[in-house]
Order: structure tokens, then C-alpha cells, then sequence
């Protein structure tokens, strides 16, 4: 075993280059707070407290050991897929894009194991699609509903959704390695400005290439820090010559996925190289900037091709649905195809749009260039709540139970207002005059069953039926209608009927209240359920921003060749409203005056240092250069914490940058998400009625007209008909008869303005910053002001289609 760096190991007896990165990994035990997962144990007793404090030096709890990195899931997967039959990958090879992914990503995948794996899903897949799509044809409790919805297109629907389902997931596991390299490589690049941050730090203390390189991998993060470790074990045996020649060949590795990285290296060697020490400093600070320039310059060019994107997620996801209602019906009439059936209808708004939209919308934040990560807060942290609690003053309720609540309550009231209305109607019957309609008095009228609306207007039950009134009627005016003919005329005349505003039978109350109840319960839900840490979040981040500027006094103290307890404390008394001073500065100093631990330990201490409840990772990899840096002396420490302050200050104003260049075009899809999609869906919903009503007044009139109108035209020898009547020939009143009824179109596009409700804030957050919390907080607030917009907008468009449509 050879050590490299502190407190790393590193066995000899690798392979050449990145071998050794691809099957094993140097694994740092910590024994404080790790990346997602802090531990915060309480209910000890205060001899378990006090015996800590025996141990005192952290570095000394501090284990390495080598172990095997263990296969990805993928891997593991394509590897047992193979053993079932290692033929079908025989003699397969890598392309050179393929060939750069795996090696990228250090995975122990070969090409017959990878494309096994391909051919071997393709046909099992396949063959499992053909006999699903068969066994479906063959059950006709499936294929049935399914053929009088879809029509002749049943048998496309059985057969290809099943077929083109499987090519989808084929393709998935296809791109899986690029994808995963391109994902693997967008992480590691957030670091790029800390990795060279750190670079110059070092240099800047002492000029030597390798220590530094060292201190960036020890405080680094991401691929980058791992390469750098993995770059200094390969010029120990023998790989490389030199430290610089292992650091080109790394600079051109990454220059194909960051050209400002492959240039800050090249920077950073030729620094090594000067040896007046102003001038090294000159280009030290010139790389820093060019490395930011950069960044600002992929930003505002990301900011500024953010304007096409989110024209298309407004195009695709508002006007597209508003096209097709009057599209789908016309070509269904023209066509006798259910092209606005129910069922295609769904796929078309529920699955197609918001699957196309949502993936647009992940390939723009994919794009995204890196920058800050907001610290995550785990379950655990000691000030949150219990799980699933919520805070009404100082009581703290079930949440699960207060969701039940409401919903119970919400669905009851929906219930009460689609029978009863406001007031009551129940309740009016002793006020008013007999014979009155209690509607007449009514703030919010109940919803009109079919029965009452055949009372009202004094239909018998079999009105519309065969047999009935209308059926009668017709065949009475046109004995020469066949009897599918009057069918269609009799459908046609009751759609006719129910379209009007007077005789409108869709539950509007019932569907508005339960629509309304489900945007409460996700607002209880995730309000509630990520507030609290939201809180926390913020805090640790305005503590992140205090940090920045504390280190300033904390270094000048230093500079004046005060102890490092001494600057903390005149920091903390300096600073004494900053939530930092006590929380951080003031605990280290009482632990180190009142407990007697080390600068180390009253920071890092498992159970007593000044961390333990700070999850940022900032704050953490700061207070560990500080303490690195004062074991080298007190001048070192304040050179280096001026290094850090204006590295932070840096990515402090990149992320700002970032807010501001998309704060338009955030705001602009607020506000589209919020209330214009669901507006214009609103009026969407009223728009089917009219194309509807429209349709089959124009169907109905030339019903038994066709035939008569074409024999016509051959006896006087005009066969393209007469002016107008020519494309009504072609319309077709089965294609009327298949379409969707207002209550189903309304739920359709209701469940389609959810969906468009957490696509839109979903790329609006991803965007402007990568964090779940802001996203699921956003989404409570977003959804009922989205439902209520909707919920006006559909009112609204009823009252103006009723007037007009009489």
C-alpha cells in the first residue's frame, strides 16, 4: 500500500490508465454527516453523550479501504440477460460513440453482453406484443369496445400499440449508455469552477502542480475529483512520467464535453512554468475568469434559446388541443372514423401531448448549464416536524388524516351541490310560489338529470328511442328513409337536443366540486409536506450567502497572526446577527473552551461539532479548508480563506446571473401555466359543443339526401353536384354518432390541465433552479389557482355559447 494525499490509500496492481477507476474505488469512511444522509440520534443518555468526548481527533476514526465498485443495475442486467444467450452478441463491437460512453462511465460491459442483450429483448418483446395484440382480437370482452370506439382502426390499435410500445423500450435500453454518459457527464461538469477554484487556491500558495491537484481531488467533488485521484495513482506507477503529462491527457479527455475546463488546465500548466511570481498570479486569475466568462457566455446564450422552447410548450400544449377539437370532429364526419371518440380522444390529450410535451421539456433543462445546488434537508433533521405531521399554530395534526378530511368533505359538498344547488332547492319549495322553478332563486343551480329535462319539455322516456316521438315524427316526414337512415337522423336529433344550454345534462357541480377537492388535497399534501423543509433550505442558505461574507473578517483576523480561536470569536462579535456567528463560529468556539476538543473535532464531531446540523455542503468543504490550512500556519489560512471568499463570490454571481437572464421567460410560463392554459382549455370544453351541434345540424338535414342528390346529378349529367351540396354528400353521420359527449370531452381536458399544470411548472423550476422542493411548493399553489381558472373559464364560455346558441 502507497499513500497518496492525506489520508488516501491506493494498492498497486492495477491495470493501465482508467482501469484501475473502472473495478475499484477508494471509499472514505466519515464518520460526520455524509451527502444525503445525516445522522442525528437522540435520547441518549448523558454518560452516552460525555463518553464521546474521549475521542477527540477525528482524523483519527477516519478508515480507507479498497473495495470492488460494484456493478451498475444496468450492467448487472445486460449481464444476466447475455448468460441466457451468449450467441446473440457473438462478434459484436463497440462504436466509437458507444466505445467513449462505456469507458466513460467505467462500466465493465462488453459489446457481446450489450448487444445481446438488444437482440435478445427485440424479438422476446416482439413476439410478446404479437401474442398479447392477438390474444386481445380473439376475447371479444376486449376487442369489442375497443372496435366499436376505434372502428376499422381496432385492429391498428390491438396490433401496432403493442409493437410500437416495444421499439419504444428497445430504443430506451439502445440509448441507455449515451444517456447515462451524457447525465454522468452534465454532474460532473457543475464543479468545473470549484475543481479550478481550487487548482488556483493551492497554486497560489505553493507552486506545486501535483499538491494542488491533491487538494482539489481531497475537496472536491463529482468525476473531475475522482479523475484527479485516479490521475496521481497513474503517474505513480508508471502509467504517466510526469504529473503535467497525465493532466494533458486529462484535459483533452474532457475537452470534448468542456472546452473552458480543457483550456483552464492548459492554463494552469503553463502557470507552473513562469517564474516571476506576479505574473503567475496574473494568469492563476486570468484562468478563473476565462473559466467564468465562459459559463456567463453558455448561460445567455441557454437563456437566450430558452424563447423557442417554451414557444413550442405553448403551442403544443394550448393551441394544438384547440385545433384539433374542431379538426378531429370534421375529419371524423368526413371520414366515418372515431377519430373523436372517447378513447382516441384520451390517448390524444391524456397520453400523446403530455408525453411529447414532457419530454421536450426534459431535453431543454438537460441543457441547462450547471450551477448552484440548493443543500438537500433529510427527513431526519432534528427541527422538522414528525413524518406526515402538520402545523396549525402550535398544534400539529395528521396530515394523512386531514387529506382524508377534506376529501370526505369536498366530495360530500360536491355531491350536495349537483342535487340540491345554493340555496338549497329542497329547502325554497316552502318560499316560493307553486308552479315556480326553484332555479329561478337559486345563487348555483343543481345539475339537470335527463329525467327532469324529459319532464320539463314533456318527453316521454322513449323519446329519442326507437319507437319513440321523434322516430315517429321522421318517418312520418320521409317515408323514404331506410331505417338505419332514421336511426341516424333520430341519434342526430337527440345530440341536437342535449347540446343546448336549457337541456344540458352534464354534472358541471359534481364534476367542478370533485376537480376543486383533488386540488385541495394536493395542496395539503404538498404544501404541507415540504414547507417545513423549505424553511429549513432557505435558512441553511442564507447562512450559505452569511458564510461568504464572515470568511472575509474571519481571514483578516488571521492575516494579523491571531490564533484561529481568537478569530473566530472576534468574527462571531464582529458579525452578531448573522444566523452563522452562533450556529457555527460561537458552537466551535464553545467547544473547544468548554469541552476541550480540537479545532477538527469542534467542527466535525459527530455528535457535538458545529456541523452536525448544518447540511450544506459549502459551509462543510469551507470550514474543512480552514481547518487544513491553519496546520500550515495562520497567514496560509487567511490567504487561502480570501481564495475561497472570491471562488464563492464568483459562483454567487453565476447563479444570480443565471436567475436573472430567465426571469422573463419563467414568469411568462407562471403565468401561461396558471391561467391562460387553463382559460383557453375552458373555452376548449364549450367549443366542442358548438362544432358538435353545428356538425349534426349539417348531417342531419342531408340524411336520405345523398342518394337522391347523386342519382340526380348522373340523370343531368353533372357529376361534381351542385355547388354546396356537393361536400355535404360526403359527410357521414356514423362518424357522428361515435364522438365523445360534453361530460366525457370536459373530464378529458380536465385531467389534461393537471397534467399540463406539472409539466409547465416543472420546466419552470428545472430552469431557474434544480430543486425538488421549489418544484413540489410551486405545484401546490399552482394546481387550484389552475382549477379555479378553469372552472371560470368553462362557466363563462357555457353562458356565451347558451345565449348564442339559444
Amino acid at each position: 500500500m502507497e499513500k497518496l494525499g492525506k489520508g488516501t490509500f491506493i494498492e498497486k496492481g492495477f491495470g493501465r490508465h482508467q482501469k484501475s477507476a473502472i473495478k475499484y474505488f477508494l471509499i472514505k469512511k466519515r464518520i460526520c454527516m455524509q451527502k444525503k444522509e445525516v445522522r442525528y440520534e437522540k435520547g441518549l443518555s448523558p454518560g452516552q453523550l460525555y463518553s464521546e468526548l474521549g475521542k477527540a481527533n477525528i482524523s483519527e476514526q477516519e478508515e480507507t479501504e479498497l473495495k470492488k465498485k460494484a456493478d451498475e443495475p444496468f450492467v448487472k442486467f445486460c449481464k444476466r440477460v447475455y448468460a441466457i444467450s451468449p450467441s446473440m452478441g457473438a462478434g459484436a463491437k463497440y462504436t466509437e460513440e458507444y466505445k467513449k460512453a462505456i469507458d466513460f462511465l467505467g462500466w465493465d460491459l462488453k459489446p457481446e453482453e450489450f448487444s445481446g442483450t438488444i437482440k435478445f429483448f427485440t424479438i422476446v418483446l416482439i413476439l410478446i406484443a404479437f401474442a398479447i395484440g392477438m390474444i386481445a382480437l380473439m376475447t371479444p370482452a376486449i376487442s369489442e369496445p375497443i372496435a366499436a370506439s376505434a372502428g376499422p382502426m381496432a385492429y391498428l390499435y390491438l396490433l401496432g400499440g403493442p409493437i410500437l410500445l416495444v421499439f419504444i423500450v428497445v430504443n430506451f435500453i439502445q440509448k441507455y449508455p449515451i444517456n447515462a454518459a451524457a447525465d454522468e457527464k452534465k454532474r460532473a461538469l457543475t464543479y468545473v469552477p470549484q475543481i479550478i477554484g481550487y487548482l488556483i487556491m493551492s497554486l497560489k500558495l505553493v507552486p506545486n502542480l501535483e499538491k494542488a491537484i491533491e487538494f482539489a481531488a481531497e475537496h472536491g467533488k463529482g468525476k473531475i475529483a475522482d479523475d484527479f485521484k485516479v490521475l496521481l495513482w497513474n503517474v505513480q506507477i508508471g502509467v504517466f512520467n510526469t504529473v503535467p503529462e497525465a493532466l494533458d491527457d486529462l484535459a483533452y479527455r474532457w475537452g470534448d464535453y468542456s472546452s473552458e475546463f480543457k483550456e483552464a488546465l492548459m492554463m494552469i500548466r503553463a502557470s507552473i512554468l513562469e517564474d516571476n511570481e506576479a505574473k503567475r498570479y496574473s494568469l492563476l486569475d486570468k484562468t478563473m475568469v476565462s473559466v467564468l466568462e465562459s459559463i456567463r457566455g453558455k448561460m445567455e446564450q441557454y437563456a437566450r434559446d430558452l424563447s423557442q422552447p417554451a414557444n413550442t410548450l405553448f403551442y403544443v400544449g394550448v393551441l394544438l388541443p384547440l385545433i384539433l377539437i374542431i379538426i378531429l370532429p370534421i375529419g371524423s364526419v368526413f371520414s366515418a372514423s372515431p377519430m373523436a371518440s372517447p378513447l382516441v380522444l384520451a390517448f390524444i390529450y391524456n397520453i400523446a401531448i403530455p408525453g411529447f410535451a414532457l419530454m421536450y421539456a426534459r431535453n431543454i433543462v438537460k441543457g441547462r448549464p450547471p450551477t448552484y445546488t440548493p443543500p438537500y434537508i433529510p427527513d431526519n433533521y432534528p427541527t422538522l416536524p414528525k413524518k406526515w405531521a402538520m402545523k396549525i399554530g402550535k398544534t400539529q395534526l395528521d396530515l394523512r388524516l386531514m387529506i382524508v378530511i377534506v376529501l370526505i368533505f369536498g366530495l360530500a359538498f360536491s355531491w350536495y351541490f349537483h342535487s340540491e344547488g345554493m340555496p338549497p332547492k329542497s329547502l325554497l319549495k316552502g318560499f316560493i310560489e307553486e308552479g315556480a322553478e326553484p332555479a329561478q332563486y337559486q345563487i348555483l343551480a343543481p345539475d339537470k338529470s335527463i329525467e327532469e329535462v324529459y319532464e320539463k319539455n314533456n318527453f316521454a322516456a322513449n323519446h329519442f328511442l326507437p319507437g319513440g316521438e321523434v322516430y315517429l315524427e321522421l318517418k312520418s316526414e320521409d317515408a323514404k328513409l331506410e331505417e338505419k337512415q332514421l336511426l341516424q337522423k333520430v341519434e342526430l336529433e337527440r345530440m341536437k337536443f342535449f347540446s343546448t344550454a336549457e337541456n344540458d345534462i352534464t354534472p358541471y357541480n359534481l364534476l367542478f366540486g370533485v376537480l376543486l377537492t383533488i386540488a385541495a388535497c394536493c395542496f395539503v399534501y404538498f404544501h404541507y409536506r415540504h414547507i417545513y423543509k423549505r424553511k429549513i433550505q432557505l435558512e441553511i442558505m442564507e447562512m450559505e450567502h452569511e458564510f461568504k461574507d464572515s470568511l472575509y473578517i474571519l481571514a483578516s483576523r488571521l492575516g494579523e497572526n491571531r490564533p484561529v480561536e481568537e478569530a473566530l470569536d472576534h468574527t462571531r462579535r464582529f458579525l452578531p446577527n448573522l444566523k452563522i456567528s452562533d450556529r457555527i463560529f460561537g458552537k466551535t468556539i464553545d467547544n473547544i473552551k468548554m469541552l476541550g476538543l480540537t479545532l477538527e473535532s469542534a467542527v466535525f464531531h459527530p455528535r457535538y461539532g458545529s456541523l452536525v446540523a448544518i447540511p450544506s455542503d459549502i459551509i462543510r468543504t469551507g470550514m474543512k479548508i480552514l481547518v487544513d490550512s491553519v496546520r500550515l500556519g495562520v497567514n496560509v489560512a487567511s490567504r487561502t480563506l480570501i481564495s475561497l471568499c472570491m471562488q464563492l463570490e464568483n459562483s454567487e454571481k453565476v447563479t444570480k446571473l443565471m436567475r436573472d437572464l430567465i426571469s422573463d421567460i419563467s414568469m411568462m410560463m407562471v403565468t401561461i401555466s396558471s391561467f391562460i392554459a387553463p382559460a383557453v382549455l375552458g373555452i376548449t370544453s364549450a367549443l366542442q359543443k358548438v362544432v358538435m351541434n353545428t356538425l349534426a345540424s349539417i348531417v342531419s338535414s342531408n340524411v336520405g339526401k345523398a342518394s337522391e342528390q347523386a342519382t340526380s346529378d348522373i340523370a343531368s349529367s353533372n357529376p361534381l353536384g351542385g355547388g354546396s351540396d356537393f361536400g355535404s354528400s360526403f359527410l357521414k353521420p356514423e362518424g357522428l354518432q361515435g364522438m365523445a359527449t360534453p361530460f366525457e370531452f370536459l373530464v378529458i381536458i380536465a385531467i389534461y390541465v393537471i397534467e399540463l399544470v406539472i409539466i409547465m411548472n416543472y420546466f419552470t423550476t428545472k430552469i431557474e433552479e434544480d430543486n425538488d422542493l421549489t418544484f413540489k411548493l410551486r405545484l401546490a399553489k399552482a394546481l387550484p389557482i389552475a382549477i379555479t381558472a378553469f372552472t371560470v373559464a368553462v362557466i363563462a364560455a357555457n353562458l356565451l355559447v347558451g345565449g348564442f346558441m339559444g
